[in-house]
């Protein structure tokens, strides 16, 4: 759910057609049979260089044909967004935890001074969080929406590579409630999370 772009690549003496997808922490190449997946910290000198995004790697030099979006991208690579900001959660936001939240990702959001219910219940936050281990723990969704505001956002915080949750049952819970997921974050090593959202058309006008 990051920012793609069909492109060229030049890497290793070839000449690739494909489609580039740039991630929270991380470039991902496929073209083809090839899929090539170059994490920031391995790029040790980034440039865009008249359309094209020039990375230095251990693996040797990927030319990226990118034309004006080769500025940003060296941009996003070179300065990534921390994780609470990627969850759109600062001062100004009003935020509730429902369930048994990972405690270093409750600690980065309370460490933002945004305005954190001291428990999971209220209503009108901009940003709400709700862990979820097993798929019983999804059906606290529907007690969820009606808490955020028209324009907030539920992030179901779920294990990665879990045979008890897997995405698409969580895709579907919030699918079921009307809602629309539109992006996804990568919390920790063990931990991923997926926004849903309010539609657009559901919202109430002012």
């Amino acid at each position: 759910m990051g920012q793609e772009v069909k492109t060229t690549l030049r890497f290793d003496g070839r000449i690739l057609e494909g489609v580039a997808l740039l991630e929270g922490d991380s470039l991902v190449f496929r073209g083809g049979a090839a899929t090539i997946t170059v994490k920031f910290a391995e790029m040790f000198k980034v440039e865009a260089n008249a359309g094209w995004l020039d990375m230095q790697t251990n693996r040797g030099l990927l030319l990226l044909e990118l034309g004006a979006k080769a500025e940003t991208w060296a941009e996003k690579i070179k300065n990534p967004k921390g994780l609470v900001e990627k969850l759109g959660v600062d001062a100004d936001k009003k935020v509730c935890f429902v369930g048994k939240l990972d405690p270093d990702l409750r600690a980065d959001v309370e460490a933002t001074g945004a305005k954190v219910a001291k428990s999971a219940r209220g209503k009108d936050f901009d940003v709400l969080f709700l862990a979820a281990a097993a798929k019983k723990d999804l059906e606290k969704l529907a007690t969820c929406r009606p808490m955020i505001k028209d324009t907030g956002a539920i992030w179901v915080v779920y294990p990665k590579g879990s045979e008890e949750l897997r995405e698409r049952d969580v895709l579907i819970a919030g699918r079921t409630l009307q809602l629309t997921d539109n992006k996804q974050v990568k919390v920790s090593e063990d931990l991923t999370s997926v926004r849903f959202v309010v539609p657009v058309a559901q919202r109430k006008k002012k």
